[in-house]
């Protein structure tokens, strides 16, 4: 009895274990990291912001394993239009502010890491096409311009910023080409001004200002017009900043810049949000050209989307707890698990009540099995008629009597088992009661 008492202990412990088991097994379902392995990021044109700074992104998610591939675009309108389009497979994009409606960004399913960096316009002429140097935009009246390609974030921009001096195809001719063929038509001669939108560190743009041939415009009005368009900023770049030794550019550069916001899918995997915010922080933190150092990635500045909530708590809190100590696989599992176990454990939290009762109840049952056998003996012992059945039973009671004694339970349930060794010295008494009535 005490081998199958034993037995059932650990068919007790195995239960226990499996539950365990299964516990973890539909954390490892349901939170898992199940990181996606690609993700399609929509850029920009040849040598912008947009494609260098994609290229840094995947850089670093693939330290994590995660491929970002970059897909090419005409710039931030079609990206959004992408980002929009479920079926177009684009999961992030950087995209223009001031492109955007926000009230119809609500319920678009596409949510903002926050603004990463200044999106300066440049206006970059040939001496040659103007008698003085270009200080305001009302100077490109009935010039031919470059004000960028159909679908770019450019196109939206130069279009308001020509609307405040109600420069229009009709006074002057508008050519739509992309960022590089703008430039190329430039120094062709076809166009006598182009507008480039562009970081300080792209590519292009610094070709542009170590041309000797071209000159960028120092827009006077750049204030104002930030005030007339709150989507736009004021910037300056300082004289020299982009080659010191060569004082490039000469004198400083005022001029007006959009944000760039870094724009995903609301559905996309938190974990790959995570990587790009870290990669972001990375990129965009230090202090540039136009920037100081710590005021990007920024929530701060106008928003046309709203505002991620894993951007909100990286914001405010930095880089989570376990993400700090522990690898970017482990600490995505554990803390996905957490969310996951924490209402599970409380729904079987009343397990630690009804399982141990569970278990006493086991316990008495078997004890209380002896009971049946000892009530077929007493029914043997009332109906006896020979000291031969009364010596029979005698012998029943003494191997039932050893049976209980010898049952390993634990000490809470012992008044149990001598309850029913007390029965059994009661069912003895009986059989020598019934044996002094019988004929010797």
């Amino acid at each position: 009895m005490a081998i199958a008492l034993d037995k059932e202990r650990r068919w007790w412990v195995l239960g226990v274990a499996v539950l365990i088991a299964l516990l973890m097994g539909l954390a490892y379902k349901f939170a898992r990291p199940g990181v996606p392995a690609e993700v399609i990021m929509s850029t920009g044109g040849s040598g912008g912001a947009y494609e260098a700074f994609g290229k840094k992104y995947a850089a670093a998610l693939a330290e994590e394993g995660v491929t970002l591939t970059l897909k090419p675009s005409n710039g931030a309108v079609e990206n959004l239009a992408r980002l929009s389009d479920e079926k177009s497979g684009v999961d992030v994009a950087l995209v223009q502010s001031g492109i955007a409606d926000r009230e119809k960004m609500e319920d678009s399913g596409l949510v903002s890491l926050g603004s990463m960096f200044y999106e300066p316009l440049w206006v970059f002429y040939r001496p040659g096409a103007f008698a003085q140097p270009v200080t305001s935009i009302a100077e490109l009246a009935g010039k031919r311009i470059a004000v960028g390609a159909q679908g770019s974030g450019t196109r939206v921009l130069v279009g308001d910023v020509l609307a405040l001096h109600a420069i229009t195809a009709q006074n002057a001719t508008f050519a739509e080409l992309a960022a590089q063929a703008s430039v190329d038509a430039l120094r062709a001669g076809t166009v006598d001004a182009a507008f480039i939108v562009g970081a300080v560190g792209a590519p292009l743009v610094q070709a542009l200002f170590r041309d000797a041939t071209l000159r960028v415009a120092d827009l006077a009005l750049a204030e104002t017009y930030s005030r007339l368009k709150p989507s736009l900023s004021m910037v300056t770049l300082p004289a020299g900043v982009i080659d010191l030794p060569s004082l490039i550019p000469a004198t400083p550069v005022r001029t007006i810049a959009a944000t760039s916001s870094l724009i995903v899918r609301e559905d996309l995997h938190p974990a790959v949000i995570f990587l790009l915010m870290r990669a972001a922080k990375k990129l965009h933190n230090p202090g540039g050209a136009l920037s100081k150092n710590n005021e990007f990635p920024s929530i701060a500045l106008q928003q046309d989307f709203p505002v991620a909530a894993e951007a909100e708590r990286f914001a405010k809190e930095g880089v989570p707890f376990l993400y700090r100590y522990l690898p970017f696989k482990v600490a995505n599992f554990v803390s996905r698990a957490i969310i996951f176990l924490v209402p599970l454990l409380a729904l079987l939290l009343p397990l630690t009540d009804w399982l141990p009762k569970l278990y006493g109840m086991r316990i008495k049952s078997r004890l209380f099995a002896h009971y049946k056998e000892m009530k077929r003996i007493d029914e043997h012992v009332r109906n006896a008629k020979t000291h031969e059945e009364l010596d029979a039973a005698e012998r029943e009671l003494d191997a039932l009597d050893a049976a209980v004694g010898q049952m390993a339970i634990p000490n809470g349930y012992s008044n149990d088992q001598f309850g029913i060794r007390d029965d059994l010295d009661l069912v003895r008494t009986r059989v020598q009661r019934r044996r002094e009535g019988l004929p010797a």
